[in-house]
């Protein structure tokens, strides 16, 4: 074969591929995104999380990803993608939603800094989302846009 398509696949590892980290994170995302419920439960939390992390970047208004990009955060016992997943919740919200916002923030209060726990329910009291912004926002991907692709 000699056309330029066979050339380039030619040298390629189909079964490497397949066995890869690439396979199992789309196996990963294609079980969760079929699943119908808001609560991850494989193997692979942190692979997800990162894509959801990608997913409400793209579509800040869906607001069931948001809730699983939180749910994902606390189930991989990260206290700062969980401040990030919060921000971007309360910032997407805007005053909407308390009782979600409250239920959510309760559920992950233990992984919280206590200064920025108490910023969070400082904002639901008031309802003033521009003190969202003294937190730590190196994960949230709607204040600062800073998201990484790895």
């Amino acid at each position: 074969m000699n056309s330029p398509i066979w050339a380039a696949v030619s040298g390629w590892e189909l079964n490497a591929e397949l066995e890869g980290l690439n396979a199992l994170n789309i196996e990963t995302l294609f079980t969760a995104l079929e699943g119908k419920g808001l609560i991850y439960d494989g193997p692979h939390k942190s692979v997800l999380l990162h894509h959801f992390n990608r997913l409400v970047a793209s579509t800040s208004n869906n607001l069931r990803s948001h809730v699983q990009r939180v749910y994902l955060s606390v189930l991989c016992h990260d206290g700062v993608e969980l401040t990030g997943a919060l921000m971007d919740l309360f910032l997407t919200l805007d005053g909407r939603g308390l009782a979600l916002r409250q239920r959510l923030l309760d559920q992950g209060a233990p992984l919280l800094n206590p200064d920025d726990l108490e910023l969070f329910k400082a904002v639901l009291d008031d309802g003033d989302n521009s003190r969202l912004l003294s937190l730590n926002s190196q994960k949230s991907v709607l204040c600062n846009g800073c998201f990484s692709l790895h």
